[in-house]
């Protein structure tokens, strides 16, 4: 074979292989293992004090916690990310989590969800947040739609448990469960009002 063949056949083949992951470029970074990889975790089970305003200069605390969804394949850029309610459970008369029904995935808010796109691009880190609770009301969670069936709040002395899941195009974690339990009492220090107010991931949800 002369250079001159070698060198055709070899752009040939680059030309070919340019083609195929062009087409099927996230198949074959999936396929070899080097594609978008997502998990999702509760973030800070102390939640994170805030202020929320009221109009008329005035404002209530206010506590929000919130989920870390990472791609620990930063060089692969999960796309139009989303982190959504799958599952979620309350304590039947038994006290056994009975599963609520759900209308079907319900994505939740970003972190300052007015400056973040709906659908997120995760190459370094992002936040969702998953609920919160301001003083002189119930517990929230926060989907961008909350329809009437969705009994996502939670009031004195009850419990209930989310399923939550990221999502993207090419890309998707493994649902994680959050139990959130509450008194009923408000605290403005921290390590009280953890004691007040439990957010914890538990095990593989069984609501999965």
């Amino acid at each position: 074979m002369s250079m001159d063949q070698a060198i055709q056949i070899a752009v040939a083949v680059g030309t070919i292989a340019v083609a195929i992951l062009a087409i099927w470029g996230d198949q074959v970074r999936h396929c070899l293992g080097l594609g978008p990889r997502l998990t999702l975790a509760l973030d800070d089970p102390q939640g994170e004090p805030i202020n929320i305003l009221e109009g008329e200069g005035r404002s209530s605390p206010a506590r929000y916690y919130h989920l870390r969804v990472r791609n620990s394949h930063r060089w692969a850029q999960a796309t139009n990310v989303r982190v959504v309610i799958v599952g979620l459970a309350r304590p039947a008369a038994d006290g056994a989590l009975a599963p609520q029904s759900l209308s079907g995935p319900l994505q939740l808010m970003w972190r300052f969800s007015a400056f973040h796109p709906t659908f997120s691009t995760v190459g370094p880190d992002d936040i969702a947040d998953l609920g919160f609770l301001k003083r002189g009301s119930s517990f929230v969670l926060t989907p961008f739609v909350y329809p009437a069936n969705f009994k996502g709040s939670l009031a004195r002395n009850e419990r209930l448990q989310v399923v939550v899941q990221a999502l993207a195009d090419n890309a998707e974690s493994k649902p994680i469960a959050i139990d959130v339990l509450w008194d009923g009492n408000w605290h403005d220090d921290t390590l009280e009002m953890a004691k007040c107010l439990v957010v914890r991931q538990v095990g593989p949800p069984a609501l999965a």
